[in-house]
């Protein structure tokens, strides 16, 4: 669904939750979250809310970089609650080879912080060791 900046947030949460309730597999499921992610995520008082839709989606589908950049793009003017819900990703990755498929995405919240502390000078030295950490991966 995306942004959709004209409809409601009460709308475009029924929406969502109705998808959601609907969706016949974990991918399904994930993208209606993400839409009642995206919803939130607009509205004034709701990065909470929005970041916590954005984890169940990911937790469903743990290897998908979409998701973690639908994230990084929902939460890009929230940079503290997107901060929040990425490394509250990142620690509940497993890091053993059995969860190798996984890598893209713990990829891609690596990049995404990199993206918040870059644009914080006072942490440039928190993204300048990320991106050091992304060449060793």
């Amino acid at each position: 669904m995306g942004k959709r900046r004209n409809v409601p947030l009460g709308v475009a949460l029924k929406e969502a939750r109705a998808k959601i309730e609907g969706a016949s597999s974990d991918a399904a499921k994930a993208d209606a979250l993400c839409d009642a992610a995206d919803a939130c995520a607009l509205a004034f008082g709701r990065g909470e809310a929005a970041a916590s839709y954005y984890l169940r989606a990911m937790r469903l589908v743990p290897s998908s970089t979409a998701l973690v950049e639908r994230a990084c793009k929902g939460l890009e003017h929230r940079p503290r609650t997107l901060e929040s819900l990425l490394w509250r990703r990142l620690g509940s990755d497993p890091a053993d080879p059995e969860h190798a498929p996984r890598r893209e995405a713990t990829i891609a919240a690596l990049r995404g912080l990199v993206t918040v502390y870059a644009q914080r000078p006072r942490h440039a030295v928190r993204a300048r060791a990320l991106e050091n950490l992304l060449r060793l991966l």
